[in-house]
């Protein structure tokens, strides 16, 4: 009966110890890049999502348009009308049930909405009747909508609508110059018209100013300071 040798015994221990070793590390270098890339691929995703509705924002509603770019989709642009009166008198938590109320029932009729800032949506329109589909959008923002207080509250939409030609910003455009058309008229929904709606002059009063600050450099001038009198020297 043959024995090992201390020295050969030890040498198995350490490759043991060794393989151990190497095993866990590996084990938890797949567990760390298992985590990192479930952890960018949320953040991928929240940087395309509007945090309050679970909607696509700009950049996400972008990446949408380049996969249904080919069936060219109609572009909608939507408004909501006496949203700003819900949060005056039922404050902006009301407000916010408004947003996801009305996200989700954009979810019911696109498959590609987006909240463009504020209470502006937008949402791509594919199929024969773009304009029944818009109707139908209107329709749907117009149902009351139920606080938890047990109010309801009603808000309506302006929808501007434009076709597509491959360019998703000018569509975007073109849908929010007929969404102002919409607002100063009164009417649900307004198809573009490049001979009545204008992209740089809407109406007076129909949406708020964009207020920028200033940017204009100050010159400051620093008083001057006198010298010192002779009887200090």
């Amino acid at each position: 009966m043959s024995y090992l040798s201390p020295l050969a015994l030890a040498v198995g221990l350490l490759l043991v110890v060794a393989l151990v070793l190497v095993l866990t590390r590996y084990r938890r270098s797949v567990v760390c890049v298992t985590t990192l890339h479930s952890e960018l691929t949320a953040l991928r995703r929240a940087l395309l999502r509007d945090p309050l509705t679970g909607l696509a924002n700009r950049p996400g509603l972008t990446q949408a348009w380049t996969r249904v770019a080919p069936a060219r989709p109609w572009v909608a642009v939507i408004d909501l009308d006496g949203f700003k009166p819900v949060n005056d008198t039922h404050g902006h938590a009301a407000g916010d049930i408004v947003l996801t109320t009305i996200a989700a029932r954009l979810r019911t009729i696109s498959d590609t909405a987006a909240r463009l800032g504020g209470d502006e949506f937008a949402a791509l329109i594919d199929g024969p009747d773009p304009t029944a589909v818009a109707h139908r959008i209107a329709q749907v923002i117009a149902a009351p909508i139920p606080l938890p207080t047990g109010t309801t509250v009603t808000v309506t939409a302006s929808i501007g609508l434009a076709p597509s030609a491959g360019d998703l910003p000018a569509a975007l455009a073109d849908a929010d110059a007929a969404m102002y058309r919409a607002k100063t008229t009164r009417v649900d929904v307004v198809v573009f018209d490049p001979r009545r709606d204008d992209h740089t002059t809407p109406a007076p009063d129909t949406r708020p100013a964009v207020r920028v600050r200033d940017l204009t450099p100050v010159t400051v001038t620093s008083p001057a300071i006198p010298a010192p009198s002779a009887d200090l020297l």
